[in-house]
């Protein structure tokens, strides 16, 4: 399970109230308290979340990485330990996007929180902050007409679906399905076509050859960005996990170059 909100909170200050366990019961309607063993969230730390009706959840922090304002965190709810992984990416013309990716238990399993996570990003994205918006480029996708009605029976049309590219960030949205990943972790890029409309038409498909993911909403070209490390998509719990992903963008020449030569900018 992948979700995300976006508002016009700063990413600066998305990545501060996720850090500090006292401000969670302010933005999640679900939390009534926190107890943490320091202010600011570190690797090893550990504390507990409280719900309502006194309902209680232990947790341990795993991962924090200021740069990317990104953290991981396992949450231990009775036997059952799940890992949650968290994301702060600026976007477009300002304010920032959250992101929530849940691992190790099925997706379905995890329906019954979805409402609740969901509300809890928005309310984490909320609140105006006057800062500069960082430098954000969007990407949109190329629907052929062919591929208009079966992508919009399954919630994929151009308004729910958008390529963005950040400082650090590789952002991609295809009706309901998320790639999220550092543009650190892009290794490749080339550009690909003539696909199969069986293969591209309605969501998005799964390569059976190489395991690779595709957005394309046209069969004529695309880029196909392959990862250092594979990325979740389609089974976000990551048992099945993606070594490339095949984006069907208006203009992919410039899409792939300006992939690889911003990424290299960045020191990746």
């Amino acid at each position: 399970m992948i979700l995300d909100a976006r508002g016009p909170a700063s990413p600066d200050e998305v990545w501060r109230r996720y850090l500090t366990p006292a401000t969670w019961p302010h933005w999640a309607p679900h939390i009534a308290a926190t107890a943490s063993d320091t202010d600011v969230l570190g690797v090893g730390g550990t504390g507990r979340v409280y719900g309502p009706g006194g309902v209680s959840v232990r947790f341990r922090v795993d991962r924090v990485d200021p740069r990317l304002r990104s953290w991981a965190w396992t949450v231990q709810v009775g036997p059952v330990s799940v890992r949650l992984s968290h994301d702060v990416l600026p976007a477009p013309g300002g304010g920032s996007r959250a992101t929530m990716r849940a691992e190790g238990v099925p997706g379905l399993a995890l329906q019954p929180y979805r409402p609740f996570a969901l509300a809890a990003l928005r309310g984490l994205v909320t609140g105006a902050v006057a800062t500069a918006a960082e430098h954000v480029q969007t990407h949109p996708f190329v629907f052929a007409p062919s591929h208009v009605v079966p992508g919009r029976l399954v919630g994929v049309t151009p308004r729910t679906s958008t390529i963005e590219l950040g400082p650090s960030w590789l952002y991609v949205a295809y009706g309901p399905w998320r790639l999220v990943t550092p543009r650190t972790n892009v290794a490749s890029t080339h550009l690909t076509g003539d696909y199969s409309w069986l293969k591209t038409a309605g969501p998005a498909h799964l390569s059976f050859a190489d395991h690779g993911v595709s957005f394309t909403p046209n069969a004529d070209a695309g880029v196909c960005v392959r990862f250092h490390e594979p990325v979740a998509v389609l089974d976000p719990t990551g048992v099945l996990v993606h070594p490339a992903a095949t984006l069907g963008v208006r203009d992919p020449d410039a899409f792939a170059r300006t992939l690889v030569d911003e990424k290299r900018g960045a020191g990746g």
